[in-house]
């Protein structure tokens, strides 16, 4: 965090996105009191950002005229800085580019910085933005929406409540079983997906033991593995937990990386069980099952003693239908 000034250099108007309490009780406010440019903040993003946000983001950039934009937080205060960085140098509203990609200019006008404060979206490495318009998910998909730098600064999560660390865990650990599998997977995002996964094994195993992420060294192997799953799911894209996990949160309110966690434990053993003639993957039944066939209910139960962090149940019955249809 104390490299955020130099990086951004030699700018002179920095528009900073930031969430809310983990950017009060760390380290990044200091770090952009520093800054040595004429600097403006939004700090109106709320979980799950909705177009509104969007909109409201954006026309603060576009007034400002920022040659940087900063995102400081988690995977929601980034992602609607990706949306300041590729909107602010566009006329139209922000709505008619998730419906038109294609209008998107290939080239930015500003820079674009993410700093993640809470371990796990992955979102500071990958080129797309998770945006609701009602209840319904789109993504700003684009090459630009990717970060010319990335600061991690695993001790900016020291201060990240046990439940939301643990949700956040869970978003890393489905990215990289999800890249592993996914079919749009390539030789590379698949041994970067494995990598991820050998790497976040570890340190969850010990902090679900402890009850908590205190421990500096834990954070930061949790940090390189969730940097890892995003950088896979950069190139595979996140398949069907994340698909099924958007109408939980949308119309429950279920915090992202729990609602992904109800959907991955029964996912990973479906997978792990799938015979060739169940798939068409191009790599068969092993594809579809990703790493995980031999190891699927060792990492079912890792994945169910970090659900229990999150204060959501890991449910071991979980379906689409049960889950999309139940009462709100």
């Amino acid at each position: 965090m104390q490299q955020l000034p130099e990086v951004l250099v030699p700018a002179r108007r920095v528009f900073v996105v930031h969430g809310r309490r983990s950017f009060r009780e760390g380290a990044a406010a200091a770090a952009v009191g520093r800054i040595d440019a004429d600097v403006r903040c939004f700090a109106g993003v709320r979980p799950n950002p909705d177009v509104e946000q969007v909109r409201e983001a954006v026309a603060l950039a576009r007034e400002f005229s920022p040659d940087a934009v900063v995102g400081i937080g988690g995977g929601s205060a980034m992602d609607v800085a990706k949306c300041v960085a590729v909107l602010v140098g566009c006329t139209g509203d922000p709505a008619e580019y998730l419906s038109e990609p294609g209008s998107i200019p290939d080239s930015r006008t500003t820079t674009l910085t993410q700093v993640p404060t809470i371990t796990g979206s992955g979102s500071e490495l990958t080129s797309f933005a998770t945006i609701y318009v009602g209840h319904h998910k789109h993504s700003l998909d684009h090459p630009s929406a990717r970060a010319d730098h990335v600061l991690i600064d695993p001790d900016l999560a020291a201060t990240v409540p046990v439940p939301t660390a643990a949700a956040s865990a869970l978003d890393a650990l489905a990215q990289a079983v999800e890249s592993a599998w996914a079919v749009a997977a390539t030789a590379e995002s698949r041994d970067t997906a494995i990598r991820a996964l050998e790497t976040l094994l570890p340190p969850l195993d010990v902090a679900t033991g402890r009850g908590d992420f205190a421990d500096p060294g834990l954070r930061a192997e949790l940090a390189r593995g969730a940097a890892l799953a995003g950088a896979a799911i950069n190139t595979s894209r996140t398949t069907a937990a994340h698909a099924l996990s958007y109408a939980l949160t949308a119309r429950h309110g279920i915090a992202h990386g729990a609602a992904v966690g109800l959907h991955l434990r029964w996912l990973i053993g479906h997978n792990a069980a799938a015979t060739d003639a169940d798939t068409r993957h191009p790599e068969g039944a092993d594809g579809a099952a990703g790493p995980h066939r031999q190891p699927a209910a060792d990492l079912s139960a890792r994945h169910r003693r970090t659900a229990r962090r999150t204060h959501r149940p890991s449910a071991p019955d979980a379906r689409p239908g049960r889950l999309l249809h139940a009462p709100s």
